[in-house]
């Protein structure tokens, strides 16, 4: 239980680092900047849109909506609800 409680609370910290990034990036262009699953996914080298053309119909559809949402937000969410799941109970 601990290592996943580990893990989700490098999630939530990956999720922060990805955040401030992207406050960063929004300060230096003096607009708004969120980048995507699929920008983030791009830059580590893995393709997110050939992964949706293979998929079936539904899971197609469901992939590009993650894929559209910031990656900060994805991985915090699934970080948030784990550190909620591996709580310690007293």
């Amino acid at each position: 239980m601990a290592a996943f409680r580990f893990i989700a609370w490098v999630m939530v910290a990956l999720a922060i680092a990805l955040l401030g990034a992207d406050g960063v990036a929004s300060l230096e262009t003096g607009e708004p900047v969120m980048r995507s699953t699929a920008q983030i996914l791009a830059l580590v080298g893995i393709n997110g849109a050939s992964i949706t053309e293979v998929s079936p119909g539904g899971v197609s559809q469901a992939l590009g909506t993650i894929l559209d949402l910031p990656l900060w937000g994805v991985i915090g969410l699934i970080g948030v609800v784990l550190t909620l799941i591996f709580r310690p109970m007293d």
